[in-house]
């Protein structure tokens, strides 16, 4: 019979998900314990000792060396990607995001619609906005 031990232990029950997700996908048998109560109550995380990654003890190696290799990139979407290629025409600065508009940030029929219906406007215009100095295009 194959014994079982606390392979690691985690502050964070999401960052635990994540790793136990990791080695079941290669194979790798394996449980968490104390990830409920310490998703219910966070300030349990000190008593209980953290979430605690259980495995057999012959998976040991292997656990490790899965784990190892994390050199994986992760893949952005696409607004990411053209978030960070934006560069802003009017200081040339690279520090630039794709958000809510501040100026002109609705549009006549969206102030119109909003008007009539005594809401909040609905709709609002997405633009790059330069956070150096405030220009957005």
């Amino acid at each position: 019979m194959d014994k079982i031990i606390v392979f690691e232990t985690f502050y964070n029950p999401i960052e635990a998900n994540i790793v136990k997700s990791r080695l079941l996908d290669s194979g790798v048998q394996c449980f968490l314990s104390d990830e409920n109560t310490i998703t219910i109550n966070p300030l349990y995380t000190q008593a209980l000792g953290g979430v605690k990654l259980h495995l057999f003890e012959k998976d040991v190696e292997l656990a490790k060396s899965i784990l190892e290799d994390q050199d994986v990139p992760i893949p952005l979407t696409e607004e990411a990607e053209t978030a960070t290629v934006a560069i802003c025409p009017n200081c040339d600065s690279s520090n630039v995001g794709y958000v809510q508009a501040t100026k002109k940030r609705f549009g006549i029929f969206t102030i119109i619609v909003s008007f009539l219906l005594m809401v909040y406007p609905f709709h609002a215009k997405k633009t790059y906005h330069c956070f150096n100095c405030e220009h957005e295009f």
